[in-house]
């Protein structure tokens, strides 16, 4: 089971829109690192700007959430963000 991903080609601008789109969901990224939770899902997150990369750790899914996903699922949902916004899973 899958609780941590590295994306790479995650230019500002991109880390932008993405943040962008999580925002819209009730999901804030508050700068460039920290912890979200939200709705039973949290999990840890960390930009490098200089390297291009976004790092997404510790995904945990707990009640309410857990009735309808798992880390997995969690991660997999990022997956598909990043690759529509242009970005690569690394």
């Amino acid at each position: 089971m899958a609780n941590s991903a590295t994306y790479k080609g995650i230019t500002p601008e991109l880390y932008n829109n993405l943040r962008g789109k999580l925002s819209a969901a009730g999901i804030e990224l508050a700068g460039n690192n920290g912890r979200v939770s939200k709705q039973g899902v949290t999990a840890d997150y960390a930009y490098e700007e200089t390297s291009q990369t976004l790092q997404i750790n510790n995904v945990q899914v707990s009640f309410p959430a857990s009735m309808m996903f798992s880390p997995d699922k969690i991660i997999q949902k990022i997956d598909e963000a990043v690759r529509g916004a242009g970005g690569q899973v690394a």
